[in-house]
């Protein structure tokens, strides 16, 4: 669980620094390791598309995980939670997103597992496998969640200076006396001294 946490980390610095390793490195001074959980959340909620989309995937394998364990009696019933929570998340996602090719998408990858597995054939076997071995397919799904998006799991913001120019970009931390910031455009850390920001809004 922690070398997966920590693999999840390392591909989201370098997927939000653009995959340029000395960015990425900057960033790793300034996030906390111990943060995970929230780095996690963060880029799940941010994310909406492609979360949208791996839950599309990973939901069908879920409910076949979670019938194969009724059917053989192992049924418990923090899985049958687990699995109303997920749904629930992903019907927000859909209701929230209102973009019409990822929703369309969506319902298309939702539907291909449906009838993969009302049908038998060696699809609806692979699939079953797969329901097998369900910590895999999440951790599949969050690493690709954390290579794939760019998203930053903290809000994009307008940095108003003394001199009266602006930044915007991702505050990364905040330690007396410097602000570090990883810009939206050209994801470049720049160290800023607190005392001349005078004013921050998210956009």
């Amino acid at each position: 669980m922690a070398l997966g946490g920590l693999l999840f980390l390392l591909l989201r610095l370098l997927a939000i620094a653009h995959y340029h390793w000395d960015v990425a490195f900057a960033l790793a001074d300034s996030v906390n390791f111990d943060d995970v959980i929230g780095v996690v959340v963060g880029t799940f909620l941010g994310a909406g598309a492609v979360t949208a989309v791996i839950l599309a995937v990973l939901l069908p394998i879920a409910y076949l995980h979670h019938i194969r364990h009724v059917r053989d009696r192992e049924w418990q019933p923090h899985q049958l939670v687990m699995l109303g929570v997920l749904t629930g998340v992903f019907a927000a996602a859909l209701i929230t997103l209102r973009d019409w090719v990822t929703l369309l998408v969506v319902l298309a990858v939702s539907t291909l597992f449906v009838l993969i597995m009302m049908r038998s054939g060696p699809a609806r076997t692979y699939l079953e496998k797969a329901s097998g071995h369900l910590g895999v397919a999440v951790w599949l799904g969050m690493f690709a969640l954390g290579a794939l998006t760019d998203t930053v799991w903290v809000p994009q913001e307008r940095l108003g200076l003394k001199d009266g120019s602006t930044v915007v970009g991702y505050v990364m931390d905040v330690h007396s006396p410097y602000t570090e910031v990883l810009t939206s455009h050209g994801r470049e850390i720049r160290v800023l001294m607190s005392q001349n920001v005078v004013s921050r809004a998210e956009t």
